[in-house]
Parts: structure tokens; C-alpha cells; sequence
């Protein structure tokens, strides 16, 4: 059924006008102030999730059965669960290559806002990180931080995005690990109601680097859905990085966010588990 779900936002102040929105996990400080506007619908799509698509709202579902993976064991579920993932005919593109990004494989029950999603500028600074990368060092809010510049042609498959010879997307995909989500299930936002001006990057600086991100401001345009009661044979998969768009004024990156249930959690509800992996596809232009 539709919902009407709470969710937060950056408040549009004037000081990020003048100042990047930060969060400073060394001393704690940070210049984010969040607001919550009024509820906002969540449309159910049950049954009619085929309609969706990652090309056109940025995400979409699909159906896969579970593997047997120990949960425990993070290199089983590397090895099982990430490589059944890799052979999904959702990510089916000749030619394609994967990787698993570090740190977004294993099971979760997080409740995040939408400033902690991996926004297409994370994308970019994992992939200085990864294909290319120079040090430097940075005063951030007093702090000596430490800086990764882009170095293309240290590395040949950033030689080859150069020439325009590969597309790069990177692709998250969710699913619980429940047999039913009865509550705090995943609420997408339809690409094509998001602005550029409804983002603003922001910056989260931790002991080694600066993470660059985006926050997003409320807007009453935003389409909000969500497909009830997912269970565990089904994934819903989500554009996080898309490199055709660089450069565009269109939004390819679903803002998203998990919610409550409009009626009163109750104690004997389970938590709902989920895992999210994310994976950088390399694949030749077509």
C-alpha cells in the first residue's frame, strides 16, 4: 500500500553559499543542519515493477534466487554471493568486466539519512583512488588530511575511459535477507523529479582522506516509490555512477533512503537485514 514517510534533508542556508556542508569525524564538528519537511507519499509498485527501469528512473527490480552463503565469513560471501551477482543477467553486458568496491559488501540493518548515500562524487574520488593516484596534503578545519589526486595514465583502463573506449557505471544492488520486509523497506526517488541544484556536495573528513559527497535539499517534486514486502529472491538495483552522464544537467543517481511504516513500530517486529553490494562495471562502448 502507499505510504507518507518522514524523510531529511540539508537545510538550504545561506552558509553553504560561502561554505561546504562538512562533517568532521576527527573532533566531531560538523556545519550540517538538517531539516524534516512534511511527509511525503511513497507510491507502492507492487506489480507493476517491471515498469521501472535503470535507464529511465535510475533504478529497477529484479528476481534471483539466494544463494547458500555463511553470512559470518566475508570471503564467502565474496566468493559466493558477489560472484552470483557478477553472472546476473542484471548487469548482463558483452565484454563486461567487474570489481566489488571494498566496504560495500556484507550485511547491514543501517537507518541512514541521504547524505551517507555513495554519490556520483564518491564514485569518482574511489576511482582516482583505485586507477590512479597521487597523495598530496590539506588543512582541513585545522587538520593535515591527507588528499588523492587523479593520475589517468597510471593505470590502462583510465587510459582507455580517456579515449572513450569504455563506459564506466557503477551499480549497487540491495536485497533483504529476511523472508519478508514487514517494515523499513527501501524508498527510491524517481531520477527524472531530481534538479542539480537539488544536491549540494559536501565534504566528510576522517583520519587518512577527505570523502567528497553529495547532500540533498528537500523538494516537492520529488516521486518517491518503494515495492512492498520484498523477500529474499528479489533485488532492487540502483545506478550509482554513470559515466555517459558526465557532464549532463540530468540526475542519474536515485536519492534513497530506508523508512518507517505509517503505523506504530511495534517491539515484536523483527529488524529487517539486508545486504547491499556494489560493483564498478567496465564495459566496452556500444
Amino acid at each position: 500500500m502507499d505510504e507518507k514517510a518522514q524523510f531529511f534533508y540539508l537545510k538550504p542556508l545561506p552558509l553553504y553559499e560561502v561554505e561546504v556542508p562538512y562533517d568532521n569525524f576527527i573532533d566531531g564538528t560538523s556545519n550540517i543542519t538538517i531539516e524534516k519537511p512534511p511527509l511525503q507519499l511513497v507510491l507502492d509498485i507492487r506489480g507493476r515493477e517491471e515498469e521501472f527501469t535503470l535507464a529511465t528512473h535510475g533504478f529497477e527490480y529484479h528476481k534471483r534466487a539466494l544463494p547458500a552463503v555463511r553470512w559470518e565469513d566475508e570471503d564467502d560471501i565474496k566468493k559466493v554471493y558477489v560472484e552470483d551477482l557478477k553472472i546476473c543477467e542484471v548487469l548482463g553486458s558483452p565484454g563486461a568486466r567487474f570489481l566489488c568496491i571494498p566496504g560495500c559488501a556484507g550485511p547491514t540493518n543501517c537507518f541512514l539519512p541521504f547524505w551517507y548515500m555513495l554519490s556520483p562524487l564518491g564514485v569518482l574520488e574511489w576511482l582516482r583512488r583505485e586507477l590512479g593516484q597521487e597523495e598530496t596534503t590539506e588543512i582541513v578545519n585545522n587538520y593535515r588530511v591527507r588528499v588523492i589526486k587523479y593520475v589517468p595514465l597510471l593505470f590502462p583502463a583510465a587510459l582507455k575511459c580517456v579515449r572513450g573506449q569504455l563506459s564506466i557505471r557503477v551499480i549497487s544492488i540491495w536485497r533483504p535477507l529476511v523472508d519478508v520486509v514487514k517494515d523499513v523497506p527501501l524508498a527510491m526517488c524517481d531520477v527524472r523529479t531530481v534538479k542539480p541544484s537539488d544536491l549540494v556536495g559536501s565534504a566528510h573528513v576522517s583520519g587518512d582522506y577527505v570523502r567528497r559527497n553529495y547532500q540533498v535539499k528537500y523538494s516537492q517534486e520529488f516521486q518517491f516509490y518503494y515495492l512492498s514486502r520484498m523477500v529474499k529472491e528479489e533485488l532492487c538495483v540502483f545506478m550509482v555512477f554513470d559515466s555517459s552522464g558526465v557532464g549532463e544537467e540530468r540526475i542519474r543517481t536515485p536519492p534513497h533512503s530506508a523508512f518507517w511504516h505509517s503505523k506504530q513500530w511495534r517491539s515484536d517486529k523483527h529488524p529487517r537485514e539486508s545486504i547491499e553490494v556494489r560493483l564498478l562495471v567496465l564495459s566496452p562502448l556500444e
